[in-house]
């Protein structure tokens, strides 16, 4: 989608709440939704918890998918350690690519995520129990 026809579709939805009149509520106001990925943003950020707390020190692998249709992490990349805030931050990322992350929880517990650029690109891959 163009950008011209993304206005254009936010000036109609305007127009439609407008109508609606009487209304005292805001309408919330958000980002429209990209089609495509942000070439800019290549940077993705994992956060660990464990039973809701924040983990430092947990081994966070990434990876690249070893069969795109069925996302499972594939050869390690990098693993980083996550921070005193439980986040690690994944750097170098190419947009057109689906990662995975793995944090190692503890000898026999993990928890992994695989994502394209619409989840990493927009926002925490969160991981842990």
């Amino acid at each position: 989608m163009t950008q011209r026809f993304l206005i254009a579709l936010v000036i109609a939805a305007m127009a439609v709440a407008a109508c609606k009149g009487g209304s005292t509520s805001p309408t919330p106001s958000s980002t429209p939704y990209s089609p495509t990925p942000n070439p800019k943003i290549m940077k993705a950020t994992v956060e660990v918890t464990i039973n809701g707390t924040p983990r430092p020190r947990i081994p966070v692998e990434e990876s690249t998918p070893r069969n795109k249709e069925s996302p499972r992490p594939g050869k390690t990349i990098e693993t980083l350690l996550t921070g005193k805030k439980g986040i690690a931050h994944f750097n170098g990322l190419k947009p057109s690519q689906v990662y995975c992350w793995v944090a190692i929880l503890g000898p026999s517990q993990k928890s992994t995520e695989c994502a394209g650029w619409a989840v990493w690109q927009s926002g925490d891959i969160l991981l842990g129990t």
